[in-house]
Order: structure tokens, then sequence, then C-alpha cells
């Protein structure tokens, strides 16, 4: 097991900044991931933990010593790639014994390291046979093998589960997870995927332009974004913009409606522009009949679509505040359709404030 700190990383790609003095600390045995669009930075740093690429500025310190100065090949870390990367004209068990055999490890070790990789990954029983013969979740499997047969302090994965479907992302990550949790390496680990980050890692740093936005836990990123950036890209949020009213008491005026913010972190003077964020699971609402006002501290809804997703069902909502989306059960649902009239209920607790 290994510590990695990041400390001011900058890379530059022509006018491009790639890593705009990144830091970041990974403690022994933690899972971490990466999570950010395309383009923000991501694979740019865990390359350069890899030692695939050098940063113009910066520090990459495994266990308190800087790592810059070796080749890859001499920083015992393990990697997987988005591209299975094996070699298609040898076996499971031959790919996985690769790194032992440049190591010049006897056949007995490679061979009983490489059987017990291929049990703890699920692949027991496939060991002679060969890429072709494999499904692209098995690949993956034997490259995540092969990682670890080197015994590395440092798991890197870079996107590994993008090139297959969503049924065997979920099985394969829950693997990934499993086999970390058991060796208790430490891992950084590259996706664009916010569900896949946050049901994995013990924490996520959010990247954007090359800089960590928010880094926490994933119940910390997900319920208290800090920046309008992480509070858009981290799962679905309604957008409110309002005024401050008051500042001691934290009401904020959005249209004609005045909300109550217990955030803790809300710092606003009045007059001042914020957003307000709130997710679609912390709206529900109720149906309203012969022309009847919502009760105090609910307000008008006209449902304007109403898209299924299983156990809930994400309504469309045309409000004072503007258009909103609820996810309410899709029992409930069944008595909703274009243009029912509800009221609605925000459920303040779960208001996050952002200065504009």
């Amino acid at each position: 097991m290994a510590t990695i700190e990041l400390r001011g990383l900058r890379r530059t790609f022509g006018s491009v900044v790639a890593l705009d003095n990144l830091d970041l600390d990974v403690h022994s045995g933690e899972f971490v991931s990466l999570l950010g669009p395309s383009g923000c930075g991501k694979t740019t740093a865990l390359r350069i933990v890899a030692g695939f690429e050098w940063p113009d500025a910066g520090e990459v310190l495994v266990n308190g010593r800087d790592v810059l100065g070796q080749p890859a090949n001499k920083r015992n870390m393990g990697m997987v790639f988005q591209a299975y990367s094996l070699f298609p004209n040898m076996t499971a068990q031959h790919n996985v014994e690769f790194g032992l055999r440049v190591r010049k490890e006897s056949h007995e070790k490679r061979a009983k390291r490489a059987r017990e990789l291929l049990e703890l990954v699920g692949l027991g029983t496939a060991m002679d046979r060969y890429p072709r013969q494999l499904s692209g979740g098995q690949q993956q499997r034997v490259a995540l093998a092969r990682s670890l047969a080197i015994e590395p302090s440092v798991l890197l994965l870079d996107e590994p589960l993008s090139a297959l479907d969503a049924k065997v992302r979920v099985q394969l990550r829950e693997e990934v997870r499993r086999v970390q949790l058991e060796l208790g390496i430490t891992t950084l680990y590259v996706t664009h995927d916010q569900e896949e980050a946050l049901s994995i890692s013990d924490r996520v740093a959010v990247m954007s332009d090359g800089r960590v936005e928010q880094f926490g836990t994933p119940a910390q990123i997900y319920n208290g974004p800090r920046t309008a950036f992480v509070a858009n890209f981290v799962g679905t949020m309604n957008r409110l913009e309002g005024t401050v009213v008051s500042s001691e008491d934290r009401v904020v005026r959005c249209g004609p409606v005045m909300l109550s913010v217990p955030d803790p972190t809300f710092n606003h003077p009045a007059g001042e522009t914020v957003e307000l964020f709130v997710r679609p699971e912390d709206i529900s609402l109720e149906l309203l009949s012969n022309g009847n006002k919502p009760a105090p501290g609910l307000f008008d809804g006209r449902v304007t679509s109403l898209t299924f997703l299983g156990p809930v069902t994400r309504v469309g909502l045309a409000t004072d505040l503007g258009p909103l989306l609820a996810d309410v059960s899709s029992a409930v649902a069944l008595d909703l359709a274009a243009d029912t009239v509800v009221a609605v209920r925000l459920d303040s607790t779960a208001l996050r404030s952002i200065a504009r």
C-alpha cells in the first residue's frame, strides 16, 4: 500500500492547459476516482502518475518520495487501460504472467500467481483461453489480473469499463471494488461516469478545466456540492435563481415565492443574487382537485411531462419558480397526466445555495 500526493501539477499542450496546478492526496489503501467531462485533465493526471506523461511543473510523491525522475517500469504501479491491450497470441494465464516473466520470476511462481489472480477475478476456468475466446468483460478481468500480478503498490485504472455494455459495467465495477478491498491496494480510477464513481469510491475528485472543483466522499459530493459546476455535473439538479431577502434568516425570493434556506454554508448578504439547487427526489407532489389552493408552504405546479424510470417516474413541472423536475414513486405517478395541476413542496433542508 502507498500514499500518493500530487503537488502543483501543471501540464500544457500548446495553448491548452490540461492541468492547472493540480493538488490531490490519496491515502494508503484508498480508492479515489477522478471524475469529470472529457478534456478536464483526469487522464493526463493519471498518465503523469503512471510515468507515461511528464508535467511542466509539480511533483508526484509516492510514500513521500518524488517519482517523476523514474521511468514507468520502475514505479511499481499496475495500469488497466480503456482498451484491454491483451496479447492476442497468449492465453489468459500467459497474459497475466507477462510482467512476472519480464522480471525473470520462475515458471512455478508465475503460474501460481496467475492461477490465484484469475481465480480472484472469477476466471479460474478460463486460464487456457485466448483473448478472442473471451467476452469484453472477461478480457478486462484478465487485464486487471495482469496489472495485479506484479504486486504493485498503486493500481491505476483509466476508464476501464467504458467499452462494455451497461449490465456488464455494473457487474465489473463491483468486481473491481471487491478485489481492491480484498488486496487493500491504493487505487486511482479515472471515469466520466458519475454513478460509477459514486458507487465504488472512498472519495471522489470532481475535475473541471484541469483543476479539482471538489474532493470528498460520495455523500459529500452528492449532498453538498460547493460549486455550480459540481451541482450541475453530479446527478440531476434543479437550478433556481433568486435574490437574498434576509441574510440573517436565510430567506431567498425566487419569483413570487419566498424560500427559507437552512443551508449551514449560507453566507450571502441581502440583495445578492444566488443560485439555489435542489434534487428531483427532494421535491414532492400532491394532487389538487376542485380548484383547491395549495396548503401553506406549497405552491402551484402543472405537469408537463412524465418519464418512466422504473421504481420512480420523473415529472416535468411548470411552476412559478420556473421549470422543475420531481422524482416520485411510479405508483403515485399513475394518477398524473399532462396538464394535471399539483401542489409542489420543496424539502428546504435539501436546498443548497451558491453565489453567482
